[in-house]
Protein backbone atom coordinates (compact mmCIF):
# COMPACT_ATOMS: atom_id res chain seq x y z
CA UNK A 1 0.00 0.00 0.00
CA UNK A 2 2.72 2.46 -0.96
CA UNK A 3 4.54 2.36 2.37
CA UNK A 4 1.45 3.17 4.45
CA UNK A 5 1.22 0.96 7.52
CA UNK A 6 -1.97 -0.66 8.76
CA UNK A 7 -2.28 1.59 11.82
CA UNK A 8 -2.19 4.68 9.59
CA UNK A 9 -4.95 3.22 7.39
CA UNK A 10 -7.03 2.42 10.47
CA UNK A 11 -6.49 5.94 11.82
CA UNK A 12 -7.68 7.44 8.54
CA UNK A 13 -10.66 5.06 8.51
CA UNK A 14 -11.63 6.16 12.01
CA UNK A 15 -11.29 9.85 11.13
CA UNK A 16 -13.21 9.35 7.88
CA UNK A 17 -16.01 7.52 9.69
CA UNK A 18 -16.24 10.35 12.22
CA UNK A 19 -16.47 12.86 9.39
CA UNK A 20 -19.19 10.80 7.71
CA UNK A 21 -17.15 10.03 4.61
CA UNK A 22 -18.04 6.33 4.70
CA UNK A 23 -17.22 4.68 1.37
CA UNK A 24 -15.31 7.78 0.26
CA UNK A 25 -12.64 7.21 2.92
CA UNK A 26 -10.05 5.78 0.53
CA UNK A 27 -10.44 8.59 -1.99
CA UNK A 28 -10.19 11.03 0.93
CA UNK A 29 -7.04 9.33 2.24
CA UNK A 30 -5.44 9.41 -1.21
CA UNK A 31 -6.32 13.09 -1.62
CA UNK A 32 -4.87 13.82 1.81
CA UNK A 33 -1.64 11.98 1.01
CA UNK A 34 -1.29 13.78 -2.34
CA UNK A 35 -1.79 17.12 -0.60
CA UNK A 36 1.03 16.35 1.85
CA UNK A 37 3.58 15.71 -0.92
Amino acid sequence: CGGIDKRTIEKFEKEAAELGKGSFKYAWVLDKLKAER
